[in-house]
């Protein structure tokens, strides 16, 4: 197939077609739904798929993100997204038939209530010029996706956007033929709350066999217990007006339900007034049920891997100042009393000496509350889950290899550094889109960015990232900073304290 003027078209495993677009010598198809519109009955259903169709569909237009509100949400943040949202979107090479190219799925992050596929930071073209067919997906959020109705099971099942994801990737199974992809080289990645949901698919059995290899980018494995599930959903029916009961949130107004996550999500003191503690950073958070979830995740990657080795490779890591995001824009860091840090410490089970002693190992001028707290959180919620994670894999798994993503933000007068996210636009390429100059700054290293796509695909490829795996007494990761080499974290001793506690 070569780049032409007609619209290119692929034909899916069941016959249906559907005709995309030419993007600079690219192959992009948006909107296609994999799941059926979980509207009306579906609404808190699991998935069902999509029936076939005759004829050409069109797929050049994204689907509605999952509804949300913006990240900056007034009082009177009107509703973003719908609920037709169940769909994935392909970059993909020019390829003859039968090629067989490694294929990449990201699942995108925002804390399990937002987030989009849509999202110009993760256009995949500059992947897909690399020579990988490139799937974003997405997948229910905040109440449609996460919020636990124990008692109704039958009506809800506990966990639905991590189902969604299931049946995402059984899509991408039966169809990326139709665009030169082989389906047994799939490599999934994600970020965040997106690499916190492929970790918990990860200790899920129904996984096995729809990925091959895994890139989690500071994953946030953090699960509910059913009681901290049973307060989220009454802290949202609270401030919505509403019964905490599945007809009464569902036939709440939307826009109520959507402001009362985003409070729960911006307001530490309102999560804690009802009953959702420090370590519940976001409200809403995939749940350990005992069915879809059997335990946490990384309980559950030791179960399920120590019963039977993964066929499954693994690349993990986090970035240094992860909490900055969070902290840093509006100036909380400069706020934080010693007894916030205190209070978090106890919230997580990590003992006072342990936490003082995280103190010490910081650089003297950023022993200040607010950086003790980030530096706390930082590894918490990111960093030593990372960790765990090449641990177990390099235990279990095909293969191990980690990261580090060192190279600071110029943002925020410099203080932003490497925080949370800022590796995004240099995996994608995406510099000078709106949130890549957001969190890169406006002269980014361009060099970084080429360095880490060509380590990624290389990784999506054949299992090798270019650097040593993480194995050993001393394990090494590749530093990615001004210059990217491969040594042992720079402070082992920071993630011994976290033993017994994750």
């Amino acid at each position: 197939m070569t780049t032409g003027t007609a619209e290119p078209q692929v034909t899916l495993a069941h016959g249906g077609q559907l005709h995309g677009l030419w993007e600079e010598g690219v192959r992009v198809f948006r909107g296609m739904p994999y799941a059926q519109a979980p509207r009306g009955a579906l609404r808190f259903a699991a998935p069902l798929p999509v029936s076939p169709w005759s004829g050409v569909r069109d797929a050049t237009a994204f689907a509605p993100m999952a509804p949300q509100l913006a990240r900056s949400a007034r009082a009177d943040a009107p509703m973003l997204g719908g609920d037709d949202c169940l769909a994935v979107n392909v970059w993909a090479p020019t390829a003859e038939p039968g090629a067989h190219l490694p294929v990449m799925v990201w699942v995108h992050g925002g804390g399990f209530f937002r987030g989009a596929a849509s999202e110009p930071l993760y256009d995949g073209a500059s992947l897909a010029r690399r020579g990988v067919v490139l799937v974003s997906v997405q997948y229910r959020l905040g109440i449609d996706g996460f919020l636990h109705f124990e008692g109704e099971e039958h009506a809800a099942p506990a966990n639905r956007g991590l189902l969604d994801l299931l049946m995402a990737l059984q899509w991408v199974r039966d169809h990326i033929h139709a665009w030169g992809g082989d389906a047994a080289r799939t490599t999934v990645f994600g970020q965040s709350a997106g690499a916190g949901a492929l970790a918990c698919l990860m200790g899920m059995p129904a996984s096995r066999g729809l990925f091959q290899r895994a890139i989690l980018q500071s994953p946030s494995v953090a699960c509910q217990t059913l009681q901290e599930a049973a307060a989220a959903r009454h802290a949202v029916a609270v401030l919505a007006g509403v019964e905490p009961t599945l007809a009464a949130l569902g036939a709440a107004q939307q826009a109520a339900v959507l402001h009362a996550v985003h409070r729960l999500a911006s307001e530490p003191a309102l999560r804690q007034q009802h009953g959702l503690g420090g370590r519940n950073f976001f409200p809403l958070r995939p749940v350990v049920d005992g069915q879809v979830l059997t335990a946490p995740p990384l309980e559950a990657l030791a179960q399920q891997w120590a019963a039977q080795s993964p066929d499954l490779q693994v690349l993990v890591g986090s970035n240094a100042q992860e909490m900055r995001l969070y902290h840093v824009p509006g100036g909380a860091i400069d706020r934080v009393t010693e007894a916030q840090v205190h209070a978090f410490a106890q919230d997580v089970g990590l003992s006072p000496g342990a936490a003082d002693a995280l103190r010490h190992l910081l650089p003297p001028a950023q022993q200040t509350a607010g950086e003790w707290l980030c530096a706390l959180q930082s590894d918490y919620y990111y960093r030593v889950p990372a960790q765990r994670i090449a641990a177990l894999a390099s235990q279990w798994a095909r293969s191990a290899h980690g990261y580090e993503f060192t190279s600071p933000s110029p943002q925020w007068r410099g203080r932003l550094g490497a925080a949370h996210g800022v590796e995004l636009p240099f995996v994608f390429g995406n510099l000078y889109t709106p949130t890549g100059q957001e969190l890169a700054g406006p002269a980014p290293p361009i060099a970084l960015s080429e360095a880490l796509q060509q380590r990624w695909v290389a990784f999506a490829r054949d299992g090798n990232p270019g650097w040593a795996p993480y194995a050993g007494a001393q394990p090494p990761v590749e530093h990615v900073g001004e210059t990217l080499f491969c040594a042992p974290h720079t402070q082992p001793e920071r993630f011994a304290l976290w033993e017994g506690v994750l």
